[in-house]
């Protein structure tokens, strides 16, 4: 759809009329059921899309602004307790109906949700001016399906040659979301170096990591993985010993 600017492009998207609808200063989201990973998602999501500064490249030229303006986001997921697996469905349905004060994703998963999150978040640009009251302004009567075409989505990240600190790690994570990436291939270790530190035989990483600052604590570990799922992704750690 050229008047609708979403990444990856969703499987199918109506938008009758270019007509956007601004988001209130209280504008929320609330999960039905609630998910440990849409609780951090609609955390991150709410703050990321209040402070939306973002506008299109090529904004359109005409448009109507809806006279009701958004307050609710509602994600409705049909089963909360399917975990993150590789053949997990992450299908979902965005629908902001026409002078509606409430938007909806529906989804099988929280994983699904969390995709049409990432796109609700995508539609969001702050382009209402004045007659939005400054808010940012989403499209109003959209309808969007989509689906992934590949169920592995994913990137490999070496830090066996490169180390990367955690927060480079998280930022790529954070990344992935933002193209539904759903597998980090975590590549930690190889001949050139062993940054991951084993609490049973700690003298690998002593003597094998490049230097005391370039080492990845189980904390760390648990972090990056606990980090990835709340974006529903999948992180694959590789550890070769001693190498390839």
């Amino acid at each position: 759809h050229q008047k609708v600017f979403v990444w990856p492009k969703p499987t199918s998207i109506s938008w009758p009329s270019v007509v956007y609808a601004p988001l209130t200063p209280t504008f929320s989201i609330r999960a039905v059921p609630t998910h440990p990973a849409l609780r951090h998602a609609i955390a991150y999501y709410i703050r990321h899309i209040r402070a939306e500064r973002h506008t299109p490249l090529v904004p359109p030229a005409n448009y109507t602004l809806a006279r009701v303006p958004v307050r609710l986001l509602t994600l409705s997921v049909s089963d909360a307790q399917v975990p993150l697996g590789p053949d997990v469905d992450e299908s979902y349905t965005l629908s902001v109906p026409a002078d509606s004060a409430s938007a909806d994703i529906s989804a099988a998963t929280p994983w699904g949700a969390i995709r049409g999150l990432e796109t609700f978040s995508q539609l969001a640009w702050a382009g209402g001016g004045e007659a939005a009251g400054g808010q940012s302004i989403v499209p109003s009567g959209i309808e969007i399906s989509d689906r992934p075409l590949f169920t592995h989505r994913g990137i490999l990240l070496d830090t066996a040659r490169n180390f990367y600190p955690v927060r480079d790690i998280l930022h790529t994570i954070r990344a992935m979301a933002f193209n539904k990436l759903n597998v980090f291939h975590w590549h930690i270790t190889d001949a050139q170096s062993f940054p991951i530190v084993l609490p049973t035989v700690p003298s690998l990483a002593h003597f094998g990591s490049y230097s005391p600052f370039m080492r990845y604590t189980d904390k760390d570990v648990r972090r990056i993985v606990n980090y990835a799922a709340a974006f529903g992704v999948r992180v694959i750690p590789e550890i070769d010993m001693p190498g390839e």
